[in-house]
């Protein structure tokens, strides 16, 4: 019977979700240290934020080439390319502390620590995943992506509480034990471009017609694809003024509250996370995909508000934990929902639009957090971010309640049923 159940997951199932569970928990490393790290340097709070900010300019920009003419040069191809970019940024933590350097390889290998959400490997990934999962097994495969990616990432997390244990067993100096931490960052991406390797020609795209670069703008479902990619952009630019790494600097810089406790934190978000995962795909199921992408959001939103106002950080931790456990149930069905709403020679116009609105609206979201706590830490990005997260819940529902994924419209056959409206 479980061997049933699992028999849709294929040999590129398999490598995409392994190498974005290496990918994750180097991004889990990163979430825990690179904003203590830098603080440690001696850089500014907009400082830190400036680089966070080249981050999110560099995701869009290497999305960008990718959204165009990435089904042309073979995605297995820029899978790897892009990785290896990934790698050799990353090396910039370990070897590094000029600031022009770092900022370079914040452009290239995403210290924001968001890569995973905005850059030009997730829409890889989503438009691979689609490709080679049928419609019924889709947000699964997006859910099992979700589940080894928050995983990971826990272990991530995990390995960002080895620097007091590096000065204490080697005796290395601070600066130095953050730097052996960040080697071991950019060997996970490196060994996930090994496997990206192994992919096989099922994750491209599928042609109706003559091979060509495409234009988000002129396709058949431009509409639903720039509608969508906007409203993902507004989540995105409130959800990166209270990024991960502003979490972690938060609890140091109010709380006082070391590394390696954080660090246990982030590990108990992540279990959180994998758990929320199964919920979601059980609530697409009976909800929908839009409904639960809407109304779970809602509820995290609150309880992000909410951790802002704590004055005790026992009471911060749980409503964190709490917010950790819903924010995530978006996830597999926003990608699941975008991918079945348009056809698979449009997959990646439509990932690709999608990551440039998300990593576009968000580039000045790290440098505006880092101005409101320029003078002192406050709550003002919390309730802006909650507000502006609130205001696209309505938006999107409002807007795309009618359009149908394939197998919510299981009274409709044929191949074009992707995005019907039930009106």
């Amino acid at each position: 019977m479980t061997g049933r159940r699992f028999e849709w997951v294929g040999r590129d199932v398999g490598i995409i979700i392994f190498a974005r569970g290496l990918r994750a928990a180097g991004m889990g490393i990163l979430i825990v240290l690179v904003a203590p790290y830098l603080d440690l340097i001696g850089f500014s709070t907009p400082e830190i934020g400036l680089v966070f900010t080249l981050s999110l300019i560099g995701g869009m920009a290497l999305s960008l080439p990718a959204t165009f003419v990435g089904d042309l040069i073979g995605r297995r191809r820029l899978f790897v390319i892009l990785s290896l970019i990934t790698s050799v940024a990353g090396l910039a933590l370990a070897f590094t502390d000029q600031y022009v350097l770092l900022a370079a390889g914040s452009f290239f290998g995403a210290y924001a620590a968001t890569g995973m959400n905005v850059g030009p490997l997730l829409q890889l990934e989503q438009t691979s995943l689609a490709e080679v999962s049928p419609d019924r097994h889709r947000t699964s495969a997006f859910a099992y992506l979700g589940i080894f990616s928050s995983s990971a990432r826990g272990l991530g997390n995990l390995a960002g509480a080895l620097p007091p244990l590096i000065v204490i067993v080697l005796g290395a100096g601070e600066v130095d034990s953050f730097k052996l931490v960040f080697g071991l960052y950019a060997a996970l991406n490196l060994i996930a471009t090994v496997t990206y390797l192994f992919l096989t020609p099922a994750v491209e795209a599928k042609w109706t017609g003559e091979r060509h670069a495409v234009n988000p703008l002129r396709t058949k479902s431009t509409r639903r694809i720039v509608g969508l990619s906007l409203l993902f952009g507004v989540d995105s630019a409130a959800g990166g003024m209270i990024a991960d790494t502003f979490i972690s600097l938060w609890l140091v810089k109010k709380f006082d509250m070391g590394v390696e406790v954080i660090a246990g934190v982030f590990v108990a978000a992540q279990v959180l996370n994998s758990v929320s995962l199964w919920v979601a795909t059980w609530l697409a199921a009976r909800w929908g995909l839009l409904n639960t992408m809407v109304w779970t959001q809602v509820i995290a939103n609150g309880f992000a508000i909410a951790f802002a106002f704590s004055p005790w950080a026992w009471l911060a931790v749980t409503l964190w934990l709490f917010r950790a456990f819903w924010n995530e149930m978006d996830v597999p069905t926003r990608q699941s929902y975008s991918m079945a709403v348009v056809s698979s020679e449009e997959r990646m116009a439509m990932a690709g639009a999608a990551n440039a609105g998300r990593s576009g609206m968000r580039i000045p979201s790290p440098a505006i957090t880092g101005a409101l706590w320029a003078s002192s830490m406050n709550a003002s990005p919390f309730v802006i971010a909650g507000v502006v997260k609130l205001g696209y819940n309505i938006a999107l529902w409002r807007m795309f309640r009618g359009v149908v994924p394939p197998e919510e419209a299981p009274d409709v056959s044929g191949p074009d049923v992707s995005g019907l409206h039930r009106d």
